[in-house]
């Protein structure tokens, strides 16, 4: 395989062409993305590895000038920065990139990126053959693997947070109690009735504690830490709950039947889709008393996610996402609509088919419902649409509780 390393610094590039080629592939190397951009025309390149800040033409707008390119077959990006921040991992990955690694790197956390990025190629590469769904399928496979990690990365933080939290707390009620008995001191000492024959010192430090006291205003201040640690331990409460319904709903790799209270399963969806539903819609929920089920937990819940990000994004002002949940004459059915803007009439027989999309150019693939459909036809269940324009659509799921 042919992988293009940009990099303007001779150790870098000096290195990772030794690592390429230890893996038993051709190295090209270009200095700038300039350079760069010229030999991917030229050459049948797969990969690119690339530093983000270089001259004549950055990384970020190489991976960009690649993603516009009509390129025979598809390319892997690995960005390289020494940027850690959540924001610029963001504009790496919005510019085009697959993957990136944060400098200075581990020799084989680089390997098994080139190792995932031979993977997906080599499915690209399958996709031509095979079609869509095999390559649709690996990238779902690759978010939950990367969900996985986010999920294992928040995990660990949250836990010396939360156990800090605790600490603080206890350490706060001793401090508590401490000051009482220091407040309970001076009150007396003004109620023995010496006040005015107290020795000059212990009545300016007498005198000192109350002004300081009502500078503070330490009634207000014991009340409120109290107040700040419990918002603390339920934000970090939440976030453990986030983290859990993230690896419930990666879970990369997995593929078993599985005993499934769909009920929880939608839950879960909506707590990792709720960034995207928050603002635009209020979810109405009717969930009936539902029997477990043997299905493919993590597949049913990507037909949930599917359907609820297009409601939401179907709505141009704030609306209403309904969800109920039934048993009816053997099947478990789910109900999921919207307020949006609906589905033309003529549409609505193409809604199923893969790369229909009605969202603007490079807003949408045409491969989320069809992927729905074929998640439930593998489950011996159906997936139906009605619509109106103007005024929403209902998505009805139906599932056998006995596959068989």
């Amino acid at each position: 395989m042919e992988i293009l390393i940009a990099e303007d610094n001779t150790v870098s590039q000096k290195l990772l062409n030794k690592i390429v080629r230890q893996m038993g592939h051709n190295a090209i190397l270009a200095k700038n993305g300039k350079e760069a951009l010229e030999m991917l025309k030229k050459n049948n390149i797969s990969m690119v590895i690339t530093d983000w800040m270089m001259p004549e033409m950055d990384g970020v707008t190489l991976c960009r000038k690649i993603r516009e390119a009509e390129f025979s077959s598809y390319i892997y990006l690995i960005l390289l920065t020494a940027k850690d921040s959540r924001k610029d991992a963001l504009a790496g990955f919005k510019a085009g990139s697959d993957d990136y690694i944060i400098k200075p790197f581990n020799h084989d956390e680089l390997k098994a990126k080139i190792r995932v990025g031979e993977r997906i190629i080599k499915l690209e590469d399958e996709h031509k053959k095979a079609g869509v769904q095999l390559v649709q399928s690996e990238k779902m496979a690759s978010i939950g693997q990367l969900a996985a990690g986010v999920a294992h990365e928040i995990n660990n933080p949250t836990g010396f947070v939360s156990s800090n939290l605790k600490t603080l707390s206890d350490y706060q009620n001793d401090i508590t109690s401490l000051v009482i008995e220091y407040r309970k001191l001076v009150t007396d000492l003004n109620d023995c009735g010496l006040k005015d024959n107290y020795p000059s010192a212990i009545a300016r430090q007498v005198e000192r504690i109350e002004n300081h006291e009502k500078e503070i205003d330490i009634d207000f201040i014991m009340e409120d830490i109290n107040e700040l640690i419990g918002d603390c331990k339920e934000g970090t409460d939440r976030i453990k709950k986030i983290v859990i319904d993230l690896k419930d709903f990666a879970h990369p790799g997995e593929n078993k039947l599985k005993n499934t209270d769909i009920n929880k399963g939608i839950e879960t969806t909506l707590s990792v889709v709720w960034n995207e539903l928050k603002y635009k819609a209020r979810i109405k929920k009717e969930y009936g008393d539902l029997p477990v089920i043997k299905c493919y937990p993590q597949q049913l819940n990507q037909v949930f996610m599917n359907i609820l990000v297009n409601a939401a994004q179907a709505m141009e002002e704030h609306g209403e996402i309904g969800i109920s949940t039934i048993q009816d004459n053997g099947c478990i059915q789910i109900k999921i609509s919207d307020t949006g803007t609906g589905i033309a009439k003529e549409n609505l027989t193409k809604i199923f088919d893969p790369f229909f999309t009605t969202k603007d150019v490079g807003k949408g693939t045409g491969l989320g419902m069809n992927v729905a459909y074929n998640i439930i036809q593998k489950h011996n269940g159906t997936i139906n649409v009605e619509s109106t324009l103007g005024k929403g659509t209902t998505f009805t799921i139906r599932i056998p509780v006995d596959r068989e």
